[in-house]
């Protein structure tokens, strides 16, 4: 699991078009949400969203393989992922 997460950090980087971990640290201290960060770049807010949201999935996946979850309580998860990760990438 630590190797998907370290991962998904560099995914991340990689689609704001940062250096590190701090840079968005920093960004996000300075009072900028991810939306901001990527439209300082010139990225595609859409992106960030897209990218999350298949890495939150996936994690629903492998908590649906391994049992942890029922495949109702997957489907309620899945269902109400677009609407947190709009809200936390515009900081709402």
């Amino acid at each position: 699991m630590e190797k998907q997460l370290i991962a998904a950090k560099y995914d991340l980087l990689h689609v704001l078009g940062l250096a590190s971990e701090e840079d968005i640290y920093n960004a996000q201290y300075n009072g900028l949400s991810l939306a901001d960060i990527a439209e300082a770049n010139k990225v595609d807010v859409q992106k960030v969203i897209d990218l999350q949201l298949a890495e939150l999935i996936e994690q629903l996946n492998e908590r649906l393989s391994s049992g942890s979850i029922t495949p109702e309580q997957y489907y309620a998860q899945q269902a109400e992922l677009p609407e947190i990760i709009i809200r936390s990438v515009y900081a709402l």
